[in-house]
């Protein structure tokens, strides 16, 4: 199967919000003003899968996903 048919069976099975998200990835630097009014239109969106309880865990996540990777690592080294 081509690229070009994983593409076509992929697009058309995705929902137009899917589709937005897509093409704000997609998007060039020339389309930036498009890309902002994208952006809010995609973070509302969103919105709705949002979970207030872990927004203020955002600000460690990286950090400690990245400790306890290296600890697990480092545990089972150590066996």
């Amino acid at each position: 199967m081509s690229t070009t048919q994983m593409l076509y069976d992929v697009i058309t099975e995705m929902t137009e919000e899917e589709k937005r998200a897509l093409l704000l990835i997609l998007r060039t630097p020339r389309q930036k003003k498009q890309r902002e009014e994208d952006v809010d239109a995609v973070m509302g969106i969103l919105h709705n899968y949002a979970n207030p309880d872990l927004i203020p865990l955002e600000k460690t996540a990286w950090e400690q996903a990245a400790v306890e990777k290296h600890v697990r690592f480092l545990e089972e080294i150590s066996y």
